[in-house]
């Protein structure tokens, strides 16, 4: 029952973050999505208008509970989205591009764990999808704190990842 709560609460945050980022380095996003090589040039700058107040309003209802299940579904269905154009690209062998998840500061190029990431956050979500009415408060409150700790945890798994790798000598590799 707590991953009713949990799954939307680290989802939401991720939205937000992620959203946050965005809109804050939006003059990189339109080449971020371009580089997917997946849009007809015409709707990447639509796409890169819309995609972070659209992350940071699924984040937000995430965050509040409103519109469940709606919500959740519209979020996974992002999830998988995101999860396919990086399993598309590096399947083509294009893992080299940033994956634009949304730490600009931390670029990461695409790789298998982070579309295995991406499952496992919509995943995260499917409990919100099936339970119907209200969550008794203690309930809610441990959900919350879990899905904080999701986050938490979602965010040091993406800066350890992002960290450089060090070369065959074990020296680090400059960024």
């Amino acid at each position: 029952m707590m991953l009713v709560v949990a799954g939307p609460v680290c989802a939401g945050l991720v939205f937000v973050s992620a959203g946050a980022q965005k809109l804050r380095h939006r003059t990189i996003l339109r080449g971020v999505i371009s580089n997917y090589r997946l849009l007809p040039d015409f709707a990447v700058a639509p796409l890169a208008a819309i995609q972070p107040p659209l992350e940071l309003a699924l984040g937000i209802l995430l965050l509040t509970g409103l519109a469940q299940p709606y919500v959740s579904l519209g979020a996974g269905v992002l999830f998988l989205l995101f999860a396919a154009a990086m399993a598309i690209n590096i399947k083509r062998g294009r893992a080299h591009i940033d994956c634009g998840c949304n730490q600009s500061f931390l670029r990461q190029p695409l790789r298998w764990s982070l579309v295995v990431r991406n499952l496992l956050l919509t995943a995260m979500l499917a409990p919100s999808l099936a339970v119907a009415g209200s969550v008794p408060f203690p309930v809610l409150a441990a959900g919350a704190g879990a899905g904080m700790a999701f986050f938490l945890l979602y965010t040091l798994a993406n800066a350890l990842a992002a960290l450089p790798k060090p070369d065959v000598a074990g020296r680090p590799v400059a960024i």
